[in-house]
């Protein structure tokens, strides 16, 4: 897999733990740090939105934001929080550390774990719905378009 297939692909595996996009607007009265932090990394600026695996300035600033928001989780999702950034600098410090041609059998390693997280990933995803007012893009949802139903005439 060519390293820019292989960034992309990380960005999206990671992305697909964490809400794809969200609103800009935060539920009124809804001023808590985690929920900002939230927003700000679900955006459309963020170094996770933006990573490429190349880019280590890009990288690092993606795992320090993963950490940071973990660490600023209320109690009610802190442990889902944690696992699901400790999950994500373990990935990210490994797919770094390797060379190019080998990242993809280095993610592969990798696929029980993120099954495992996936309930925490949707928990955080209905903790920003929920308490943060936050509207995101799940990658969770199958979205099917139903065919338009035939009309007699």
């Amino acid at each position: 897999m060519k390293p820019q297939k292989l960034s992309a692909f990380v960005a999206f595996i990671l992305l697909l733990f964490l809400p794809a996009s969200c609103s800009n607007d935060l539920a009124e009265g809804s001023s808590s740090d985690f929920c900002k932090k939230l927003q700000v990394l679900a955006g459309p600026d963020s170094a996770l939105t933006n990573l490429t695996l190349d880019n280590s300035q890009l990288v690092n600033q993606t795992i320090a934001d993963l950490l940071e928001l973990a660490s600023s989780a209320p109690s009610s999702i802190s442990n889902e929080a944690q696992a699901v950034a400790s999950l994500y600098e373990d990935i990210l410090s490994k797919i770094v550390s390797v060379s190019p041609s080998q990242r993809t059998t280095e993610l592969r390693k990798f696929q029980e774990e993120l099954d495992e997280v996936t309930t925490s990933a949707r928990a955080l995803e209905l903790y920003g719905e929920t308490e943060c007012g936050l509207k995101f893009i799940s990658p969770f949802e199958t979205s099917s378009t139903p065919a338009p139903e035939a009309t007699e005439e």
